[in-house]
């Protein structure tokens, strides 16, 4: 926000002017899915080819095709979307039209974030756990790696 706060009135109105910008949140979200789906590309394309559009604003699919019908095999698709609910303010993840998560967004005097379980989420820790698991459907999730937490 770029407030300089000295008291606790201050931060009070840089934290609800924070959550009325929670578009901001939505922006670094849509940034981190991108980045993730370029990663993959990059590093896994053999897997599935992936595709990404704007419904609207305030939506964002993700589709993952995999096999091919040059090759005769049988082609599954997944669909992951991502819905920002200005209103709640939120982020909803569905896939295959499956709600699996809701993210809430939350903001401090600093900025608006994404909250799990009481705590600030990191924009990669989201787009991990909103798309592992379509990425990689069969495999068993190797990270040894807990959420991670912003403080």
């Amino acid at each position: 926000m770029g407030w300089i706060v000295s008291n606790w009135v201050q931060r009070r109105a840089a934290t609800e002017q924070n959550l009325r910008n929670a578009a901001d949140a939505w922006r670094k979200a849509q940034a981190a899915i991108a980045e993730a789906c370029d990663s993959f590309r990059q590093h896994y394309s053999d897997l599935g080819a992936i595709s990404q559009a704007h419904q609207s604003s305030d939506v964002l699919t993700i589709t993952i095709e995999r096999g091919s019908t040059r090759t005769g095999d049988s082609t599954v698709t997944t669909l992951v979307s991502f819905e920002f609910r200005a209103g709640k303010p939120s982020i909803v993840v569905t896939v295959d039209q499956n709600k699996i998560q809701e993210f809430p967004i939350a903001a401090d005097s600093d900025h608006a974030f994404l909250v799990m379980q009481g705590n600030e989420v990191a924009w990669d820790e989201f787009s991990r756990l909103a798309l592992e698991e379509a990425f990689f459907p069969s495999a068993p999730v190797r990270s040894s790696r807990k959420l991670s937490i912003v403080k």
